[in-house]
């Protein structure tokens, strides 16, 4: 069969994959021989945001495709949201699979049925988190339904479940303000040589979690005060006023304005740097149930861990890592 392009690139999350995703996918493959599909978000913990990790997220698209699936193949793309200079990995991945004798691509903007909007994904995530996979049946493939069926009798999904019905809670006490929240909070990078500080979080969302020590910023304090109570609150460790002058090295805004469930949320990080040496004593206190020196070399190994967009901030201040770049 001769088609209009030989090879086709679709992005996407998919998560879950939707009925006009799968519409757009057919339409791609009517008109090119072979499609290539990026999935983003490869290196996310699961949360309400993103339940299910790349590979359980092409299993539901090879079902969804059917015998469409043997045109395709999958790449697994980190989204590195604070680093421009990373997020060419994936246009270099999927240029790297074009054939030498040339040929026709079909590319996103050449597709006639538009993608699905995010807020509609958001929605039915949300849906099948609160009530199940019947809250949500006509609104994905029947085959990615019946995954979704087996994936409700997990305990993953009643952890994500229970996490859904907070941000709801969460999302519905600030109902009466008279315009949108907007949150500020503040968290800290505290390297310590080749050891970066983090805490396993206690409570929703994201319980279980690494991240970086933080919080809310107090109506009587400055954003650097606020990080450095949070450091203190949970994880007992004391900077003074004299490691805030020696140590500081770099701060800045994070405000990607998905970033959190809970809402717009914007966050000033801190990083403080020490030199090599004794480690000094940490505990977990107030909301942590942990706290943890970690070697930066293993960073990298835990993205799949990590609350939130921790690990992008992390990757912003390049903390001298060997974390990978792709």
């Amino acid at each position: 069969m001769i088609y209009e392009f030989q090879h086709g690139v679709i992005t996407g999350a998919f998560a879950p994959p939707l009925a006009d995703d799968l519409a757009r996918l057919e339409e791609a493959f009517r008109r090119c021989g072979h499609l290539h599909i990026v999935l983003t978000g490869a290196d996310r913990a699961p949360s309400t945001q993103m339940p299910w990790p790349a590979h359980m997220r092409e299993a539901m698209l090879r079902a969804a495709l059917g015998a469409l699936a043997d045109r395709a193949d999958f790449c697994h793309a980190r989204d590195h949201l604070y680093r421009p200079d990373l997020q060419g990995s994936i246009c270099e991945q999927v240029t790297a699979l074009m054939p030498e004798d040339g040929g026709g691509w079909l590319g996103a903007e050449d597709l006639a049925h538009p993608p699905a909007e995010p807020e509609r994904a958001e929605q039915v995530r949300a849906g099948f988190l609160r009530d199940g996979p019947d809250a949500i049946a006509g609104q994905v493939p029947k085959a990615v339904l019946e995954m979704l069926r087996a994936y409700a009798a997990t305990f993953d999904f009643n952890r994500l479940r229970e996490e859904q019905l907070y941000i709801d809670d969460y999302r519905l006490s600030w109902g009466v303000a008279p315009y949108p929240p907007i949150f500020v909070t503040c968290d800290t990078l505290i390297q310590h040589g080749r050891h970066l500080l983090l805490i396993k979080r206690g409570g929703q969302p994201g319980a279980g979690l690494w991240a970086l020590p933080g919080g809310f910023v107090e109506p009587d304090e400055t954003l650097l005060q606020t990080a450095v109570r949070e450091v203190a609150e949970e994880t007992r460790l004391d900077l003074t006023p004299a490691h805030i002058a020696e140590h500081l090295v770099a701060s800045q805004v994070f405000d990607y304005p998905k970033r959190s469930a809970r809402g717009r949320t914007i966050t000033h990080a801190f990083h403080f740097r020490f030199p090599e040496g004794p480690l000094p004593k940490v505990e977990a206190a107030d909301d942590a149930a942990g706290a943890h020196w970690v070697a930066i070399d293993d960073l990298d190994a835990m993205r799949g861990q990590m609350f939130e967009d921790h690990t992008d901030i992390i990757e912003f201040f390049r903390l001298d890592t060997q974390m990978k770049n792709a």
